[in-house]
């Protein structure tokens, strides 16, 4: 019996050790220099109690990242294996395996690209719709799956979506039109071309937004392979002379679904 009983304390007693106790500190603020490459309690000083989070130590690009360079490990560090380090500028928490940093996990959506579309105006009732590659985060321009990476920014291209992974995409299309009166009687909408091939088209009624400004929002789903594009074109029920102008506002989202 006496055994057992032994055996089993040895047993609670490896568990115990292999956990780790967060203590409650009173004031966590003051016990971390910033000198600590450790996990750091967040408070909030306007609430009355409780430790809300904690964040990890951070650095502002990939460069900043320790190990790294020329001061890259020759052999592996386990002591090191699973240390956590997030990067400000890509939104990424990094994990180290001894040698070498990959992601961990995106703090953003890492499947999910953004852009807006240029202003352009028609007079025959289609036109292809000009994508700007511009990065703005604040504003949730973003372009993690790389469509608009290292593509030219004038000519054919500008109008290009390049797939840099097969897949099935949602692509979203919301467009700002403008017109003269009687132009939007008939439905506006899009057609999605891959390769040059159009694909699908789709028309709505658009909405009227302030008397002036009309509003579309169209979706499509389609398989695409990588190293094939993807244009888009604004388009009219009706085609000829009717003339409409492409505003400020207009965007196109894709998000990579499988």
């Amino acid at each position: 019996m006496k055994k057992y009983i032994f055996c089993l304390f040895l047993f609670a007693l490896n568990i115990y050790s292999a956990q780790v106790n967060f203590t409650n500190i009173p004031n966590p603020d003051s016990n971390a220099t910033s000198n600590d490459q450790v996990m750091m309690y967040i408070t909030n000083t306007n609430e009355a109690t409780g430790v809300k989070g904690f964040g990890l130590p951070a650095v502002e690009t990939d460069t900043d990242l320790p190990y790294t360079g020329i001061n890259a490990p020759a052999t592996r560090i386990d002591v090191l294996r699973g240390m956590l380090i997030f990067v400000k500028s890509t939104g990424q928490a990094m994990v180290f395996d001894g040698l070498v940093w990959s992601k961990a996990f995106e703090v953003e959506s890492d499947n999910v690209s953004r852009f807006t579309i240029n202003p352009v105006n028609t007079t025959s009732g289609a036109v292809m719709l000009p994508i700007n590659s511009l990065i703005d985060k604040p504003n949730f321009l973003a372009d993690p799956l790389k469509l608009k990476t290292n593509v030219p920014t004038t000519g054919a291209d500008l109008n290009r979506l390049y797939i840099r992974q097969s897949g099935l995409y949602r692509i979203n299309v919301s467009l700002n039109f403008t017109g003269a009166a009687g132009t939007f009687s008939s439905r506006l909408g899009a057609s999605l071309y891959v390769n040059d091939a159009k694909r699908f088209q789709l028309l709505e009624n658009a909405v009227n937004f302030d008397g002036t400004v009309r509003k579309i929002s169209l979706d499509f789903s389609v398989y695409a392979v990588q190293g094939q594009y993807i244009t888009l074109e604004a388009i009219s029920e009706v085609g000829g002379t009717t003339a409409y102008n492409v505003i400020n506002n207009s965007y196109v989202t894709v998000e990579k679904v499988l």
